[in-house]
């Protein structure tokens, strides 16, 4: 009994699949560098790359790219991305004296910026079975 209810387990997972959202990020500069990605489903985490986060990962960033897009494997639920331009390749964003950002950076459903980072629900999006799920992250500068 105890083995069927492992099993029945596996395959009830195995049913809930991820989607894949495809994340275009623009506004990258002429340098090269790297992009860091962090995805958020916990608002107490959001968007402190270094809590809790469902992905995190650094891309290359091609010489002169002004965009480029990312595929991201996400099962259906609300999640918040913050991305940042990492030029140095210290995977960290960069900032100066008082703490304002010197690097790029961006955030999904690109929020107005103005005295720190947004929250949450300020970023969310839905993952939706079966659709075409994608997104638009402009970076900015804060300076």
């Amino acid at each position: 009994m105890f083995k069927l209810s492992i099993l029945a387990l596996l395959l009830l997972s195995s049913l809930v699949q991820a989607e894949v959202v495809s994340v275009k990020i623009s506004n990258l500069a002429s340098v090269s560098g790297q992009l860091g990605i962090a995805v958020f489903d916990d608002p107490d985490a959001f968007p402190d790359g270094n809590k809790k986060t469902v992905f995190r990962r650094f891309f290359p960033v091609p010489a002169n790219s002004k965009e480029m897009s990312v595929a991201l494997d996400l099962k259906a639920g609300t999640y918040a991305i913050a991305v940042f331009l990492d030029e140095n390749r210290n995977q960290k964003l960069d900032t100066n004296i008082i703490g304002v950002p010197t690097e790029k950076f961006g955030f999904s459903q690109n929020p107005k910026i103005l005295l720190g980072a947004p929250n949450f629900s300020e970023s969310e999006f839905e993952v939706i079975p079966q659709s075409k799920n994608q997104l638009a992250i402009k970076l900015i500068n804060f300076l």
